[in-house]
């Protein structure tokens, strides 16, 4: 038996890949940039509560509550030595898209591994009215509600009102759960 070399291939080969290929042409690319950008929607993963905080039943938070963390991180919080890593102001918002950007803002904090954010509601607007049955601060009595609702509330340990500063009684200053 003759030995042929194994980077060459033997006749028989060269036929076959020859017959196979026959009726086989090259497709030219086009060279032309398309003339519009090309935005991709932008996707966020889904966060599985179960995976977040599981067993214990979540009691509702309230502002300035600060029960469930241990102490150091609660003088930490409360002193406001968290850096604000990502902000929301909802000033000019209607309270249905509102409750949509901070359901939106929180899990993509979360999921950002963010620790500590803060949202701006906003006092509310003020009438000179006498009437004292009229809304004042819609945002700023919604959004805690909203953070305690059942998709929100495993991702915050606390929130607080912050310093004058930072929106005082118009913000809320969020501590986020850490994912594990």
């Amino acid at each position: 038996m003759k030995q042929r070399p194994q980077n060459q291939p033997d006749e028989e080969d060269s036929s076959f890949w020859e017959e196979v290929t026959n009726g086989v042409k090259k497709i030219t690319r086009p060279q032309t940039i398309p003339a519009k950008k090309i935005v991709l929607k932008e996707v966020v993963p889904t966060i599985r509560m179960n995976e977040v905080y599981q067993g214990e039943c979540l009691k509702k938070i309230i502002a300035g509550d600060l029960d469930n963390i241990d102490n150091n991180t609660a003088k930490r919080f409360k002193r406001g030595e968290f850096k604000i890593e990502a902000e929301l102001d909802l000033h000019g918002y209607t309270e249905e898209k509102a409750f949509e950007a901070v359901h939106s803002f929180i899990k993509k904090a979360y999921l950002q591994n963010k620790r500590c954010v803060l949202i701006i509601t906003g006092k509310g607007y003020h009438q000179d009215s006498d009437d004292i049955f009229a809304s004042k601060g819609i945002l700023k009595d919604r959004v805690p509600q909203w953070l305690n609702n059942q998709e929100l509330r495993p991702l915050i340990l606390s929130f607080i009102h912050p310093e004058a500063k930072l929106g005082g009684s118009g913000a809320l200053y969020i501590l986020l759960r850490r994912q594990r």
